[in-house]
């Protein structure tokens, strides 16, 4: 179970920063049909045994993957009134208090899950991933160094090394590291991920080989194909990149990230205006304060030769975001046009 990676990871699909607790779901019928089945057994089983601490942690762990916090709290507390020594209950608990922005809650109840647990490593990890986010660098190594003490087999441990090496700025040992949980995970999404993120800062060309394989072992990521298109598109491949996007989109059509983005294929890399025009207008219906999108819908206006529109359009980015330079060096050149 992966406490805060993901979070830590997609941090271009949802804010870090916003403080506020999130609103506590509750069980509603719309909620995802691939669960159910799941969560109606274990209901059925609890029913015939309600005494079974390890059958509430199941379920809560299942209802916090639906983001259904209430139900998971419930059945949290529960476990915890019949047995206060299962460390896998306090886990859960502590990423539900994370997801609520309770970073107090999260130490007290991994410094208890410790005390139940001492020889467990799993806590350790979570207390590194938590002063990782934290920026207490010195203390997560310290936190991922207990925890590998514990045994060498350890992919979690090698993964959140890896990130805090990387938060430090020194890449060739958090590479090892992501190697390493690599190694002793061939099938652990975030380490095959980022391995991918760091070789495309790079601009090496293994970055598509490692983003390929993270698509071939999870085909629904959305971040690793995005990534890969991304790649492609840095390095002139623009038809496979465009397939890549063209897939995004039947997955996530209302993204205006996927649609920004063949937008800007189709204005730097093919010239096609009136389709990159088409696609920013989609990008901007769905987020109008997109100035990227607006910047560069203005840019498509002045290779159209439609000036005024250029012109109006990047004031308005300079209105939303007034040191935006590539606004004003469009202003400046319309002004020389004169």
């Amino acid at each position: 179970m992966r406490l805060y990676i993901l979070s830590f990871l997609l941090i271009f699909f949802a804010s870090c920063n916003n403080n506020s607790a999130p609103e506590v779901k509750t069980e509603t019928p719309e909620r995802s049909e691939k669960l159910q089945d799941p969560i109606r057994i274990l209901s059925d089983s609890i029913a015939v045994d309600s005494t079974n601490a390890e059958l509430f942690v199941r379920r809560a762990q299942l209802y916090f993957e639906e983001e259904r916090i209430g139900n998971a709290l419930s059945d949290i507390n529960q476990a915890l009134s019949l047995n206060n020594k299962l460390v896998e209950a306090y886990l859960i608990l502590a990423e539900i208090y994370y997801g609520m922005g309770q970073a107090e809650s999260v130490t007290t109840t991994l410094a208890k899950a410790v005390e139940v647990a001492p020889n467990d490593p799993r806590p350790q990890v979570k207390l590194a991933e938590l002063n990782l986010l934290q920026r207490n660098l010195r203390m997560a190594h310290a936190y991922i160094n207990k925890a590998l003490a514990m045994g060498s087999y350890n992919p979690e441990a090698y993964y959140v090394r890896g990130l805090v090496f990387l938060a430090q700025e020194d890449t060739v040992s958090a590479m090892k590291n992501f190697m390493l949980a690599r190694d002793q995970d061939e099938n652990f999404f975030e380490a095959i991920y980022q391995i991918g993120v760091v070789y495309t800062a790079q601009r090496n060309s293994l970055a598509k080989d490692f983003l390929k394989d993270a698509i071939h072992r999870f085909p629904e990521s959305v971040v690793a194909r995005y990534q890969l298109a991304l790649y492609l598109q840095d390095n002139e491949e623009v038809e496979a990149a465009m397939a890549h996007y063209d897939t995004l989109l039947t997955m996530k059509p209302d993204n205006p990230m996927f649609l920004y983005n063949i937008g800007y294929v189709h204005l730097v890399y093919l010239q096609e205006y009136e389709k990159a025009l088409s696609y920013f207008d989609a990008a901007l219906s769905i987020q109008p304060n997109y100035v990227d999108a607006l910047f560069n819908k203005g840019r498509t206006l002045e290779e159209m030769e439609q000036y005024a529109s250029a012109r109006e359009l990047y004031q308005e980015v300079l209105r939303q975001q007034a040191n935006y330079p590539l606004a004003i060096e469009g202003l400046n050149r319309l002004d020389r046009r004169k």
